[in-house]
């Protein structure tokens, strides 16, 4: 399988964002090739019905303000880039609580496209992914 995603970027310094459904909620998300694990606001994971009660487990990740806490939810179904994953483990934290005032709701990570070879053409604005299990 061969995929082509146009994006769009109002400037050179713009991020990659990209549209995500989220159980029962829409999501924006920065594709962030530097980040290792998919990490999204706590309050875009309330609005789409998850209870903090339901954490697996708080673990310590790395962002670019410094090593916070997050917590782990398991999210059944989850689609990004025109890849449906499910079960997959999302961290999650309070952006604002730590200073971070964004227009997208988190990062899509390495863990989502991991299954994948991407190439990202800037000049023609064209995330293309390669099936790597075949």
């Amino acid at each position: 399988m061969t995929k082509n995603i146009y994006f769009k970027r109002e400037t050179h310094e713009s991020l990659i964002i990209i549209d995500c459904d989220f159980p029962n909620h829409k999501i924006a998300l920065a594709l962030d090739t530097g980040a290792s694990h998919t990490t999204i606001d706590l309050t875009a994971l309330l609005i789409a019905g998850f209870e903090i009660k339901n954490a697996l487990r708080i673990e310590q990740i790395e962002t670019a303000a410094g090593i916070i806490e997050a917590m782990v939810f398991r999210v059944p179904k989850f689609s990004a880039l025109g890849i449906t994953r499910e079960n997959i483990e999302i961290s999650a934290y309070d952006f604002f609580a730590h200073g971070v005032l964004a227009e997208f709701d988190g990062v899509l990570g390495l863990d989502f496209i991991d299954k994948y070879k991407i190439c990202i053409d800037f000049n023609h604005s064209i995330i293309t992914l390669f099936d790597n299990f075949k």
